[in-house]
């Protein structure tokens, strides 16, 4: 295991983190009814979201033995209603997370409109804006907030991926973890997405690339660290962007 900060673990190749703490796995940006979505558009994708989301889950669940799973919002995609495939979806993944005894609290990303149509059917969901507990805040990141001195902010929003360049120009992009220094003198971990057709953000030095106000506002990119996903390999630390700039 990595410990990204104090009790803040990652493991194998999963896109979640292991707060130890609170006894709890976090992931954020599952996107549930994107396919739905996209049909409506007229492109039609492989319905994968909730097998990847449970796929997560369930690899989660055997490494960490959580007594909590906390989705840092945008559990679903669309905005402004709740769309038969998001209902019939979200309820399965409920069902299935209820029959293992695992708590659930969702905190509500810019997406989550009407999720709790679902979730509360289920004695075992909350649904939050935010969770403080000691010196962690976690939160979407869609929001401005007030920046403490020495908490641990984990937010998703930004899906966050770097793409790495060689001299011809060719790049791969890889999802990651980025922890990023503030200047309040506290923390961002950001989360990569759940959802497979969430693949990314580029991660670079410049502030106005990124939709968290927090980002935007309060970071300190090139102290920022990322920790990069291979699937099927695991997680690989890389250095500070500062010193990856000439490659990103």
């Amino acid at each position: 295991m990595i410990e990204i900060e104090h009790d803040i673990l990652i493991e194998e190749d999963l896109p979640v983190l292991y707060l130890r703490s609170l006894n709890a796995v976090v992931l954020s940006d599952v996107h549930i009814g994107y396919e739905e979505e996209m049909a409506r558009k007229g492109i039609f994708l492989p319905k994968v979201q909730e097998k990847r989301f449970l796929n997560i889950y369930k690899k989660a669940l055997d490494i960490f033995k959580p007594k909590y799973i906390i989705i840092d919002g945008d559990f679903k995609h669309q905005f402004n209603g709740l769309g038969r495939q998001e209902r019939e979806q979200l309820n399965d993944i409920l069902s299935k997370i209820k029959e293992d005894n695992t708590e659930v609290k969702i905190v509500k990303g810019n997406h989550d409109n009407y999720i709790t149509l679902v979730s509360d059917k289920f004695d075992n969901v909350e649904v939050l804006d935010q969770i403080t507990a000691d010196n962690v805040v976690i939160l979407h990141g869609h929001k401005d907030v007030g920046i403490e001195k020495g908490k641990i902010y984990i937010i998703g929003h930004e899906h966050p991926r770097i793409s790495l360049r060689d001299r011809l120009g060719f790049s791969r992009k890889l999802q990651c973890f980025l922890d990023v220094p503030l200047k309040e003198d506290s923390k961002v971990i950001i989360l990569p997405s759940t959802g497979i057709y969430q693949s990314g953000n580029d991660v670079t030095l410049s502030h106005s690339s990124y939709m968290s106000p927090i980002i935007k506002t309060h970071s300190i990119l090139e102290k920022a660290r990322p920790f990069v996903i291979v699937e099927g390999e695991g997680i690989i630390e890389f250095p500070e962007l500062g010193i990856l700039e000439k490659i990103i």
